[in-house]
C-alpha cells in the first residue's frame, strides 16, 4: 500500500525471521493498545517473534547514516487492527543494542525498545539471533519503567531469545503474506494510539525449518508459555527496504 505520507524513515532490512503462533483472540486482547484488537488471520488471533538485521538507515532527505551502523532486533509482536480496518503489528518488545534507535522510539513514536546484546550469523540457508537483556543498561536507558517494574531494586531477570532456522522454497500464500507483510505500526505514546505506516515492495517469502527455539524473553512482556511449542508459522524474508510514515491517531 502507498504511504500517505512521505517517508520519515527508511531502513534495510536482512536475514528475516518471522515465527508465529495461533492464539484465541481474548487471550490477546489486554495487550495490544487501545483503539486497536487481535487481528484474526486464518480463523485465529497470532503472537510472534520476528528477527532481523538492520543494515542501513536513511531520514529523508538526508543520505544515509554510517553512524548508525547495523544493528540487530529481535522482537515480540502482536498482529492488529484497528477499527478502519488498518492491519498493523503491536511490537511488546523491540529488543537491540542501538542505543540511539532506542532513545528516539520511546520519545518520539512509542514503540519499546529495550537494550539487549543481539546479535546474528547467516551460513548459507541458516540464520541465527539472539538476544539477552543487560540489567544494568536497561535500568539506565529507562529508570522510570525500571522501579515501576522492580520496586526495591530487585535484580532484573537476564531475558533472552534464540532462534535459528533453515530457510526453505518460496512460498506464496495468502497466510503467509498477511503474517509478514502488515500496514504499519499501533503504538503507544503519551496516552495515545498511533499508527505508523510501513510499506515496502512485495516479499519474497520462503519456509523455514526450525533448527532452536528457546529464552524466556516472552515472560518479560507478558507471554509466558510463548515458546512452549513449535511455531503455527516459521517463515524467512532474505531482504527487503522497509519505509515508514506517519499515519495518525487512533485513540
Amino acid at each position: 500500500m502507498p504511504l500517505l505520507h512521505r517517508p520519515v524513515t527508511v531502513h534495510a532490512w536482512e536475514d528475516i525471521v518471522f515465527a508465529h503462533w495461533r492464539h484465541d483472540p481474548e487471550s490477546l486482547a489486554a495487550l495490544v493498545p487501545p483503539g486497536t484488537r487481535p487481528d484474526v488471520v486464518d480463523g485465529s488471533a497470532w503472537a510472534g517473534l520476528s528477527a532481523y538485521v538492520f543494515r542501513e538507515t536513511r531520514v529523508p532527505p538526508f543520505p544515509p547514516s554510517g553512524r548508525l551502523g547495523s544493528m540487530t532486533e529481535v522482537t515480540i509482536e502482536i498482529l492488529t487492527v484497528d477499527d478502519r480496518g488498518r492491519r498493523g503489528v503491536a511490537y511488546r518488545t523491540v529488543d537491540t543494542a542501538n542505543v540511539p534507535a532506542i532513545v528516539a522510539a520511546h520519545a518520539l513514536l512509542g514503540v519499546p525498545y529495550t537494550f539487549a546484546h543481539a546479535r546474528a550469523r547467516r551460513r548459507g540457508d541458516t540464520i541465527a539471533h539472539h538476544s539477552v537483556r543487560h540489567p544494568a543498561r536497561a535500568r539506565a536507558l529507562h529508570p522510570v519503567r525500571w522501579l515501576r517494574a522492580r520496586p526495591g531494586g530487585a535484580v532484573q531477570p537476564r531475558h533472552a531469545a534464540t532462534v535459528r532456522v533453515v530457510a526453505g522454497d518460496v512460498v506464496d500464500s495468502p497466510l503467509a503474506a498477511e503474517l509478514t507483510t502488515r500496514q504499519g505500526i499501533h503504538a503507544r505514546l503519551l496516552a495515545q494510539t498511533l499508527f505508523w505506516q510501513r510499506q515496502h515492495p512485495p516479499l519474497t517469502v520462503r519456509s523455514a525449518r526450525l533448527e532452536r527455539l528457546d529464552g524466556d524473553l516472552p515472560d518479560a512482556v507478558g507471554m509466558s508459555g510463548l515458546f512452549d511449542r513449535e511455531p503455527d508459522s516459521l517463515l524467512v524474508v532474505d531482504g527487503t527496504t522497509v519505509r515508514y510514515a506517519w499515519g495518525d491517531v487512533v485513540r
